[in-house]
């Protein structure tokens, strides 16, 4: 037998076994590319997440993803935006702890109704939060910058990658528990935000481990504090708020960001199972895998119902954050 024909051979033994790995998802969505909308600028952690999770999940859609950053409104206006979007499966939003736990409650109308707009798809990933500061703020530990903060009150700025978001809600916190005051800056994501922490024209960035961690390495800005109950693998000489010596933290500060994909209400079930299971292939690639894990971030994945426990659980506890420290939208 030639080699001619032993390959045709082996081509019709595979294309049909190829067919049948494609057709789930192939026959669910509609063979356009599905875009996954991030409600921030570029450069910040959710878009991180929501780029390594379009290129890992591509070869499993029909014709793979693509992401598109629709900033402003602390993220409000690309979510609303999906809300409004077509739910055949072609378009899908970033969600966070700021645009799925927070902004219902920061403002009176945000655009959409997290329980109304929206189906959960999957729980993708989690980080952690560290506290840098500025090479230009003269303290180096934790005790130091709350010292700095009450001898200089009003004057400190921290800065936010939105109203509403974790690295808002951490430092509104200490300001409750500490009785601390510093001034919010807020930007639209965190790139912005590190430009200024760098250039010394904000104090304190509470961030996402995978977007600041480069900054941190690279020395421009310095590490202050995980915000986690234990130390950061990928920063072991950082301590905890626990180990600040403070007495009012002595029970410590944990707030971890997460993200996850959600499509507009409407969309059929069995769409949102294949994008799910695409998605799912993804997070269990090693390559992406890796890849996260090198950003910083924690794979999750698993059913919708998973995102849809955790956009339940978040909602209650930063609802309550929010109400209790008097939080309001600027």
């Amino acid at each position: 037998m030639s080699r001619r024909s032993r390959l045709g051979i082996a081509l019709a033994l595979l294309l049909p076994a190829c067919a049948l790995w494609a057709w789930p998802a192939a026959a669910q969505i509609p063979n356009r590319p599905v875009r996954i909308v991030v409600p921030f600028v570029p450069g910040g952690t959710s878009d991180i997440v929501a780029r390594l999770l379009a290129a890992g999940a591509a070869p499993y859609l029909p014709a793979g993803a693509v992401v598109e950053n629709k900033a402003g409104a602390a993220g409000n206006i690309g979510t609303a935006e999906v809300a409004r979007a077509q739910p055949d499966g072609t378009t899908l939003i970033q969600c966070t702890i700021g645009t799925c736990a927070a902004n219902p409650f920061l403002y009176a109308n945000p655009g959409y109704d997290l329980q109304r707009s929206f189906a959960p798809v999957i729980l993708t990933g989690a980080v952690r939060n560290v506290m840098s500061i500025s090479n230009a703020l003269p303290a180096r530990t934790l005790a130091e910058v709350i010292a700095l903060v009450r001898a200089r009150p009003g004057t400190v700025t921290f800065g936010s990658s939105g109203v509403g978001a974790s690295n808002q809600l951490a430092p509104e916190l200490l300001r409750g528990m500490l009785g601390i005051n510093w001034i919010h800056v807020p930007y639209r994501g965190s790139g912005p935000a590190i430009t200024d922490l760098i250039g010394g024209r904000i104090d304190v960035f509470f961030d996402n481990l995978p977007s600041i961690l480069p900054q941190i390495r690279a020395g421009t800005v310095r590490p202050i504090a995980a915000v986690s109950n234990e130390r950061i693998p990928e920063l072991p000489e950082v301590p905890t708020f626990r180990e600040s010596g403070l007495p009012e933290l002595a029970g410590g500060l944990e707030i971890d960001s997460w993200f996850g994909f959600l499509a507009p209400a409407g969309t059929p079930e069995a769409t949102v199972t294949a994008l799910n299971a695409a998605f799912n292939r993804a997070l269990e690639d090693p390559a992406v895998r890796q890849r996260l894990r090198e950003a910083g971030v924690v794979p999750l994945g698993g059913a919708p119902a998973r995102m849809a426990d955790q956009l339940r659980s978040e909602a209650t506890r930063w609802g309550e954050v929010i109400r209790t420290n008097h939080i309001s939208a600027e």
